[in-house]
C-alpha cells in the first residue's frame, strides 16, 4: 500500500507500507515492512522501519530492524523485537486492513 495523501487512524496488514513525499499519517502502523519518505505521527510495530532522506516518524517504533537514512528524523523512542514477537503481534491483531476515520489520496499498489 502506497500512501501519498492525508491518513487518519489505523493500518494493520501483512503487507509493505510506503508513506510517500506527500504522505501524512496520523495514527498507528502494524505492517511487515514499512517506509517512510514523508511523515508518520503515532506508533509502528513492523518488522523492518526504514525512514528515507526527508523522511520522519514522530512516536514509537517497535521493530527488529530500524533503518534512518541521512536527513530522515526520528524523535520518540525504539524497541527491538525478535521476529517471535512480531508473528505473534500479526496473529493479535488479526491482520486485515482496517484504515479508519479519514482516508485522501490513498493507492494500493498490489
Amino acid at each position: 500500500m502506497h500512501i501519498d495523501g492525508e491518513l487518519e487512524g489505523s493500518i494493520i496488514t501483512k503487507n509493505n507500507i510506503v508513506i510517500g513525499k506527500s504522505g501524512n499519517v496520523n495514527g498507528t502502523i502494524n505492517a511487515e515492512h514499512l517506509v517512510v519518505s514523508g511523515k508518520l505521527m503515532g506508533n509502528c510495530e513492523c518488522s523492518i522501519v526504514e525512514i528515507l532522506p526527508q523522511g520522519r516518524i514522530d512516536g514509537e517504533i517497535k521493530a527488529k530492524e530500524l533503518i534512518i537514512e541521512k536527513t530522515g528524523e526520528f524523535v520518540g523512542h525504539s524497541i527491538t523485537h525478535k521476529n517471535n514477537e512480531i508473528k505473534s503481534a500479526f496473529e493479535k491483531n488479526k491482520p486485515h486492513n482496517d484504515i479508519s476515520k479519514k482516508v485522501e489520496n490513498v493507492v494500493d499498489t498490489k
